[in-house]
């Protein structure tokens, strides 16, 4: 009885200031800086060259310097470079493709600033082909335009379409398929047997082979190999550095700041006629800190 008093009083003498302190946070709130690549004209094959589909980048160096309040260089690729594909069927955020990694940052009252450096070695840019679909051209010699024409390929002057009144998209009898109800109502813009909904060269023909069930794609990028385009940028001495300084940013608790340098820009790509090939203006490259309007300049650097 007299054991077992003594004890209790030993584990009251233990827990008693146990109880009383005060247990730091193990994980404080933090702020944090990241950066992302991306191409805001990608869009689909509906749209016109030079408008890409896919993009696709080789970044040999993403780093920060002369960040207040981090001594030295922070490279953004947490697993070295990287060769980066954005593309519009099935967009994939450079952050989650490259497995970049932030940089934390203690928060603080003043307004930190930082340099971006990024080093690209290749830029590609792909596209489906299709005819002059301006709104005023006539591809198919129907008399109609293309702003007018439910089947800009396929020559149909009376316009007929069984179902106009149940379609977002206005596709003529024309260049339809017929449904189980053998009415020409399933879309076919280029009548290759393969319907809009799955086909990957929408204006040109690329029916299916011997046992396939979807056209023809070597590569696997969404484009078919009939249509698709490809146009290297040309970048100078085989590489291409672009830094943008002077970068203002905030150190709120829980906060990402999250700047993203856009090739999508108008003036930062210039393709030529038949889409063989691009050049890029780096000096019109502008960073920009998602939602805000507020850009910074970028230059090359030799």
């Amino acid at each position: 009885m007299l054991r077992a008093a003594r004890t209790l009083g030993v584990l009251a003498t233990i827990l008693v200031p146990l109880a009383c302190q005060t247990v730091q946070d193990p994980l404080p709130p933090q702020a944090a800086l990241n950066f992302d690549i991306t191409d805001s004209a990608l869009s689909s094959q509906r749209a016109p060259l030079p408008a890409p589909q896919v993009a696709t980048w080789r970044v040999e160096e993403l780093t920060a310097t002369n960040v207040v309040g981090f001594e030295g260089t922070y490279s953004f690729l947490f697993s070295g470079p990287c060769s980066y594909q954005l593309n519009a069927a099935a967009p994939v955020p450079f952050v989650n493709a490259c497995r970049t990694s932030g940089l934390t940052l203690k928060p603080g009252t003043i307004t930190p600033a930082a340099s971006f450096r990024m080093t690209i070695s290749r830029l590609e840019i792909r596209a489906a082909s299709r005819p002059d679909l301006t709104a005023t051209a006539d591809p198919d010699g129907d008399g109609i335009p293309n702003s007018n024409d439910n089947c800009p390929i396929v020559s149909n002057a009376l316009q007929e379409n069984v179902n106009a009144s149940t379609e977002s998209f206005a596709v003529g009898d024309a260049c339809s398929q017929l449904d189980s109800s053998n009415l020409r109502t399933i879309g076919d813009q280029d009548l290759d047997g393969v319907s809009d909904i799955l086909d990957n060269c929408t204006w040109y023909p690329n029916p299916l082979g011997t046992g396939e069930t979807l056209p023809t794609d070597s590569n696997g990028d969404g484009i078919g190999d009939p249509c698709e385009r490809i146009a290297p940028v040309v970048l100078p001495s085989g590489s291409l550095t672009v830094q943008c300084d002077n970068v203002e940013f905030t150190t709120v608790a829980s906060t990402i700041s999250f700047f993203r340098l856009d090739f999508g820009r108008a003036g930062v790509l210039t393709c030529d006629a038949g889409f063989t090939g691009c050049t890029i203006d780096a000096d019109a490259l502008k960073l920009s800190k998602a939602g805000s309007s507020t850009t910074f300049d970028c230059h090359s650097v030799p």
